[in-house]
């Protein structure tokens, strides 16, 4: 099984590269009946499909939302999952990017392109993972790879469109967060702070005619600008240029789940529009904003901190910005511990905003979730990482969200190693051509392991399809 994993590793490569070619950003698209989520969408999946098709495996597209992969079609036997995604963020600027962010170019030991991480790369990795366990032994079990491609908006409709109709796996793993494993993920709030503003004082012969910031809900803004009017007596600020009448912020972007691995471009601009003290609605309104959000990431601020000792603290970004004479609209991500009731931040959140006349709508809402350590299935799979790798790691915690948070029974299984640099949602995303072989070995291992057990008596519950778990 594992010779297997190295002796078709070039192929593995090979097929990475095809997928990274194939731009699935989750965003602009322009859906219809036949494509959901956008004809170039459709077009990636069914790619994926086929090259897993040419290895071998057995294949479904659900309604271009979604689709599976399967080793064999025998349905007496147990199914057990894993889950990935095909869709992106947005590339952003490409001039920052050393190499296409669509080329799949593999310099120096990486492949670099946006996906080869999150999530193509695992994608591709359990692809192959799954062919390596297959080729090597008489499955007792049924292996499944679900892929969607809607799940960086945070609203998991590939996933909801599969759990409507197709078998539940009785357990499952996500290559889409960290290694050794990740057991618990933070509740999700995505939303929307709206103020207008009445006709009193709007056009001073200063004022702020103009804000815009960010692209995703789930990325630190690596820009912003603001278009004034009237003369201003400007300073030097680390990271804020002077066009003309315009105010460019630069920062750098970042999954919102590593805020401090970013810097907000909204946030710098924020405080340098504060300090000119501007005496308009919209000028008053940012420096009250400034004020809730001075440039940290807890929350504090705007009385929302909360930590627990199961997913540490809450983290919260100011992620895009649309402001003019009018009005001024805010989309905020908040990422908070799973003892912590999402109801409770926004009923605060509600009253914080309220007494600037602001008003707070959800957008979307992924509720914590949490797997003890202690879980058999959790046991296994740390037990399979420590056999590749000699590290017997204790689970992590993790502020992304992933499709565990709706499939049964499941838990997020790498792709990042402990050490290696968090580089998803960023430009020049790359993943390690070492980690992806290493990762290979490790789904490779857990797999093996997994059908093993079955038919053995052991730990054992019901599933939501009916059968019986079994795990020693």
């Amino acid at each position: 099984m594992h010779k297997k994993i190295d002796d078709g590793f070039d192929g593995l490569v090979s097929d990475l590269q095809k997928t990274l070619s194939y731009q699935t950003e989750a965003s602009g698209y322009d859906p219809d009946a036949a494509h959901p989520f956008g004809k170039h969408m459709t077009e990636a999946l069914d790619a994926f499909l086929g090259m897993a098709k040419s290895h071998g495996f057995i294949t479904r597209n659900i309604d271009n939302m979604a689709g599976y992969i399967d080793t064999s079609d025998d349905a007496s036997l147990p199914l057990y999952g894993l889950m990935c995604h095909l869709d992106v963020v947005p590339a952003g600027d490409r001039a920052k990017w050393i190499h296409p962010p669509y080329g799949g170019v593999q310099e120096n030991g990486r492949i670099y392109g946006r996906g080869s991480l999150d999530d193509k790369g695992p994608a591709v990795v359990a692809l192959h993972a799954m062919k390596a366990v297959r080729d090597s032994r008489n499955l007792k079990s049924r292996f499944r790879l679900i892929v969607g491609l809607d799940e960086e908006t945070g609203a998991f409709r590939c996933m909801k469109r599969y759990l409507k109709t197709e078998e539940i796996p009785l357990y499952s793993f996500s290559p889409d967060g960290a290694f050794p494993l990740i057991n618990a993920e933070k509740g999700i709030l995505r939303l929307t702070v709206e103020k207008h503003f009445d006709e009193a004082g709007k056009n001073g012969e200063k004022a702020i005619e103009r804000i815009s910031g960010g692209v995703r809900t789930n990325i630190i803004p690596d820009a912003a600008f603001a278009v004034l009017k009237g003369d201003f007596p400007h300073h030097a600020t680390e990271g804020i240029g002077i066009d003309g009448e315009k105010i460019v912020s630069r920062g750098k972007a970042a999954h919102v789940k590593y805020p401090d691995k970013g810097d907000n471009a909204i946030l710098k601009l924020l405080s340098y529009l504060a300090s000119l003290g501007i005496d308009t609605p919209l000028g008053r309104y940012v420096r009250d904003l400034h004020t809730l959000f001075p440039g940290e990431y807890n929350g504090k601020s705007l009385q929302i901190a909360s930590e627990d000792s199961i997913s540490g603290s809450l983290f919260c970004s100011l992620s895009i910005i649309e402001a003019d004479e009018s009005q001024c609209v805010l989309k905020i991500d908040i990422r908070h511990p799973v003892t912590v009731k999402g109801d409770d931040i926004v009923a605060k959140l509600k009253n914080v905003f309220g007494v600037f006349g602001a008003t707070v709508s959800v957008d979307s809402r992924n509720e914590p979730l949490y797997m003890p350590e202690s879980d058999p299935f959790v046991r296994l799979l740390l037990d399979s990482y420590a056999s590749v790798t000699g590290d017997e790691a204790k689970p992590l915690y993790t502020a992304g969200g992933t499709y565990c948070r709706d499939m049964p029974n499941s838990v997020s299984f790498g792709i990042v190693f402990p050490g290696e640099e968090p580089v998803a949602h960023m430009a020049n995303e790359y993943v390690n051509v070492d980690s992806l072989k290493k990762a290979a070995h490790i789904y490779a291992e857990a797999l093996n392991r997994i059908d093993g057990l079955s038919g053995k008596n052991g730990f054992s519950m019901k599933s939501t399809a009916g059968k019986d778990r079994v795990f020693s």
